[in-house]
C-alpha cells in the first residue's frame, strides 16, 4: 500500500511551490517598488519621521547625506522634484535645522506639513 506518488503528482507539488514562493517574494517586492514609483515621475519624497530622523524609500539615510544625494538627482534630471514629508510629532525647529540642507541644491522643493490638529 506503500505507493510512490506518480510523476503528475510530483509536478504540481512542485508548481504549487514555485507559485508560493512567487507570491511570498511578490507580498516583500511590491511595497517597496510602490514607494519608489514616483521616483520615476521625478519626485523623490523624503521622510521625516517623529525622532527626527529622514527616511527615503523607507530606508534611513543621514541628514549629512542629503546635499550629495540631492546633487546626484540634479545631475540625473534637474527637473527632479523634492518632496518633504514632515511627521506630525515633528518639532518645528527640527524642520528649520533641515532646510538649509535642502536649499543647498537648485532642484524645487515641496514642503507637505502636516494636517492641523483638530480641536
Amino acid at each position: 500500500m506503500n505507493e510512490t506518488p506518480s510523476a503528475p503528482w510530483a509536478l504540481a507539488f512542485a508548481a504549487s511551490s514555485v507559485c508560493v514562493a512567487l507570491l511570498a517574494t511578490a507580498a516583500v517586492v511590491m511595497p517597496q517598488w510602490q514607494r519608489q514609483l514616483p521616483a520615476r515621475q521625478g519626485l523623490v519624497s523624503l521622510h521625516l519621521t517623529a525622532d527626527g530622523s529622514l527616511r527615503l524609500w523607507n530606508r534611513p539615510i543621514a541628514a549629512t547625506a542629503l546635499p550629495a544625494l540631492l546633487r546626484r538627482a540634479e545631475r540625473l534630471d534637474s527637473s527632479t522634484r523634492v518632496r518633504l514629508v514632515v511627521a506630525p510629532q515633528v518639532p518645528w525647529g527640527v524642520v528649520q535645522d533641515l532646510l538649509p540642507r535642502l536649499d543647498s541644491s537648485t532642484l524645487h522643493v515641496d514642503l507637505e506639513l502636516p494636517p492641523p490638529a483638530r480641536p
